[in-house]
């Protein structure tokens, strides 16, 4: 197995390098294909072998298949898999095997066993093998200290995919060392219980702290892994150990391996909330101590949030970015902007998302349950929380929007009946759901009238993301502009987080956004969210955690009501707060599944707006509003077909109502995936999960 995927590096070469551009620290390019005895004979090849586990765990590309990266890094399905958006190119796979309950043991596209265990028996060879590569005295000053480093990066590399594990399967076998994988016995395995591969992890993480520099300062080591990304990893791990899904979970009662070794902890340990909340302020401090911190506010709460996202080559932030090398292949292809504009769409925002945001003045506009899930009647509506003010009727006339880089005079364009463009002045009226929301709203969504810049060569302007459909060719008309079928936005809200406004996406000018996979604003939610559950009643510590993420934002400060001053209040609020802040960043799916809210918050419809109402109900509004004045529209001299396709009256008519997007399903045996039935086959001695 090890050398199959030794052999593969030949065929990555390229991508390596294209990666690191800005690594000079991997760097090195082997001149032929090389065989494992190569590799550990010549510190430049085993250095190479570094930089592939780099890119086989940590980089995105879009050549790489592999469905890990489906989870960590700007194209994650987990989204799609959850309640905050879908991917509407066809790859319907996050919908069909995880929203519409079709996983099986046989067939899992979000799941990773065998890619994991790959990389995992790689990283722990590098582990074994680092030290006793030979070097000449020249290397030994260039590659003393490095080697030990090495040694650690991989020591953090084999932690994270044993996270990865965990996340998805909670209890997972541990192997440590390379095993004969031609000696069968060898390799059936049992399952370690979770608190056994949760303590791994954390010493793993402890020993390569303790090499590591706090931080890589200089630009040719960005995005390479550090002390600070060890402590975030394990502040990470002790939060989803001390989560209900982990903590105590008498629904795995009987998951235990054959010896009858119980795999679940079956006892609810409140000190792990303590360990979490201890780790994340190592973490925090260590991060602080290396200056990254979090960005500074501005006079523009909306740009202090977006301008993380796309202007973060070297982000104060980020604490481990996994570096993007597909040039602006994130801008395009996310981009809301219709087709003719260089926009693909990707995906569409679901109105349950959208239901999360706050009112500007810092007040949920829903009423949530205990767990902080928004509460849904039967028919998709919320229950408006009467502290906020928040209402969803009607229309507030608005003189400017935010386009990305500055304040634009609203000016509504469209063609009117007869085809003309209308041009009306500084006259915009935004329906009142869009109106006060959290600043993190307008800089993560395109909604029904906001403005978003297409900085391209030939069209520099701003667009307002304008939606209504056109049935007659079964597309939809936004952003000024005609888009094909597969950039379809299907809830009438686009991605605005990570979409560089200043990209040229017309013509594929400019620089993608690193992704995220670990920065500061994470590790005061996991603060807050340990030492809430730790204590019985909130206190200063928790909420001057929360609230350097909200000051970035300029939203008031908690608390705020009476409830917040509550374990449970500011439970809703943490959780919400870590919806929002962290939206696309591949965190609500696990999250909702640690927190076993996945009944109420995955087991509900996905909503949006009514973007695609049937061609009776388009006609009957036609007809109502007197663009149609007979049933039998052949026989009417009066009708005009483009009349009513076009029309945005019609279409605007309709839009404004909650509408079921996808009728989701959820069980309790979807909190964890499944174990692959092929290795349960080979391997007696493993056991399968809950419900599977």
């Amino acid at each position: 197995m090890l050398k199959n995927y030794i052999s593969k590096i030949s065929a990555i070469l390229f991508l390596i390098v294209c990666i690191l551009v800005s690594c000079d620290y991997l760097d090195v390019v082997p001149a032929e294909i090389v065989t494992e005895d190569k590799i550990f004979n010549d510190i430049t090849l085993a250095q190479q072998d570094l930089g592939s586990m780099y890119h086989d765990i940590l980089k995105w590309t879009e050549q790489n298949s592999d469905t890990r990266i489906l989870r960590d890094g700007p194209f994650n399905w987990t989204g799609c898999a959850g309640d905050e958006m879908i991917d509407h190119w066809g790859t319907t796979d996050p919908t069909t095997y995880f929203k519409l309950s079709g996983l099986t043991t046989s067939y899992n596209p979000l799941g990773d066993w065998s890619w994991n265990y790959a990389l995992i028996r790689k990283a722990t060879n590098f582990i074994n093998k680092i030290e006793s590569v030979p070097l000449t005295q020249s290397q030994q000053h260039t590659y003393g200290t490095k080697v030990k480093q090495f040694k650690q990066e991989a020591r953090f590399l084999r932690a994270y995919m044993y996270f990865d594990l965990l996340r998805q399967y909670g209890a997972v076998p541990l192997i440590t060392d390379v095993e004969n994988i031609s000696n069968p016995e060898e390799t059936k395995v049992s399952r370690a219980p979770v608190d056994t591969i949760v303590n791994f992890i954390c010493s793993e993480l402890d020993e390569a702290a303790s090499v590591l520099p706090d931080t890589w300062s200089d630009a040719t080591n960005y995005g390479r892994i550090s002390k600070a990304a060890c402590l975030a990893l394990k502040a990470r791990t002790l939060l989803y150990a001390a989560s209900p899904l982990y903590n105590g979970n008498s629904m795995y009662k009987d998951i235990k391996n054959t010896d009858g070794t119980q795999l679940f902890p079956q006892t609810y340990d409140k000190e792990l909330w303590k360990k979490a909340a201890d780790a994340a302020q190592a973490a925090i401090d260590c991060c602080l101590g290396a200056n990254i911190i979090l960005s500074e506010n501005g006079t523009n709460a909306i740009n202090n949030y977006e301008n993380i996202f796309y202007n973060n080559s070297s982000n104060s932030e980020f604490i481990l970015p996994s570096i993007q090398t597909y040039g602006i292949y994130e801008d395009v292809s996310c981009n809301s902007h219709a087709d003719d504009k260089g926009g693909w769409g990707r995906f569409s925002i679901m109105q349950n998302q959208v239901d999360a945001y706050e009112t500007a003045d810092g007040y949920l506009p829903f009423k949530m349950d205990d767990d902080g899930c928004i509460i849904y009647d039967n028919n998709g509506e919320p229950t408006v929380n009467p502290e906020s003010g928040y209402n969803e009727t009607g229309f507030t006339h608005v003189d400017q929007l935010w386009d990305g880089t500055s304040w634009q005079p609203c000016t509504n364009i469209y063609n009117d009946l007869d085809g003309n463009l209308v041009k009306d002045m500084g006259k915009y009226d935004l329906y009142n759901m869009y109106v006060n929301r959290d600043p993190r709203f307008y800089a993560s969504l395109t909604f029904q009238g906001a403005k978003f810049r297409n900085e391209t060569e030939d069209i520099k302007r701003c667009y307002h993301f304008a939606y209504w459909r056109n049935l007659e060719s079964y597309t939809y008309y936004w952003v000024d502009g005609y888009p094909n079928v597969n950039t379809n936005n299907e809830t009438g809200y686009g991605l605005r987080k990570f979409m560089n406004p200043t990209a040229d996406i017309k013509n594929w000018i400019g620089t993608s956004s690193n992704f995220p996979l670990f920065r500061l604003s994470e590790l005061y939610l996991i603060k807050a969210e340990a030492l809430n559950e730790y204590y019985d009643t909130p206190n200063s510590d928790i909420y001057d955690a929360i609230n350097k993420i909200r000051t970035r934002v300029n939203m008031p400060r908690l608390p705020i009501t009476s409830e917040d001053k509550t374990k449970i209040g500011m439970r809703k609020r943490i959780r919400n707060e870590r919806r929002v802040e962290l939206f696309f960043e591949g965190h609500r799916f696990w999250d909702v599944r640690r927190w076993l809210v996945g009944d109420r918050c995955f087991g509900i419809p996905n909503y949006r707006m009514n973007s695609q109402p049937t061609e009776s109900k388009i006609l009957a509004k036609a007809k109502e509003l007197g663009y149609v004045s007979m049933t039998d529209h052949a026989s009417d001299s009066n009708y005009s077909w483009d009349r009513v396709w076009d029309s945005r009256d019609v279409g605007l008519q309709l839009y404004y109502k909650r509408t079921i997007d996808v009728k989701c399903v959820f069980s309790d045996k979807m909190y964890l995936f499944p174990i692959p039935q092929d290795d349960i086959d080979k391997d007696p001695n493993l056991v399968q999960n809950y419900g599977w």
